[in-house]
């Protein structure tokens, strides 16, 4: 069983090197059409990140290196996946859960579908586990696991207008 390797700070840091976009061969699920993305921190934020889609003007999911939330979590990751992002193991990928907000304010991440990203050729895919351990709902701090309702899929965590002018305005992004 693999470790995870490069943290999201390892990303953010590959994507200002490369000045890059990562692209998702296959959309994320529920999000057709959004297939180039970027990496964004905002030092305030640490240790979140932003992807922000370039193919969806507006369209920003909130993400972390799923060590942030739980150290219990080596997802196995099938090779048929990592050869989708030009991976041989998951030694060399960096792994990301979105982060979802409910009405009431509580945070989760989904660990049943990380985002692996390839940090050489900036590939990205969203997979998903067939694991039952590792639910759709886990709580970012405290609070007890759910199990999600619905489709199970992860819902967009889409800034406002405000934040998104703030997000720009001190972003680190490519130089």
């Amino acid at each position: 069983m693999s470790t995870l390797a490069p943290t999201a700070e390892g990303v953010e840091a590959s994507v200002r090197e490369h000045d890059a976009t990562l692209h998702f061969p296959e959309a994320l699920p529920g999000l057709a059409g959004a297939h180039s993305w970027e990496l964004i921190e905002h030092e305030e934020a640490r240790p979140f990140l932003w992807l922000r889609c370039l193919d969806r003007q507006g369209l920003s999911l909130l993400a972390v290196d799923p060590r942030y939330v739980t150290e219990e979590y080596p997802p196995r990751i099938s090779p048929a996946d990592l050869a989708r992002i030009e991976l041989s193991d998951l030694s060399r990928a960096v792994v990301l859960v979105i982060v979802n907000l409910d009405g009431s304010g509580d945070g989760y991440v989904n660990l049943r579908a990380p985002v692996v990203i390839n940090p050489d050729s900036l590939l990205g895919a969203q997979v998903i586990l067939d694991d039952p351990e590792w639910p759709m709902r886990h709580p970012l701090a405290g609070g007890r696991e759910d199990a999600a309702g619905g489709t199970g899929r992860s819902q967009t965590c889409s800034s406002s207008a405000e934040s998104q002018a703030n997000l720009s305005s001190s972003a680190k992004t490519s130089e």
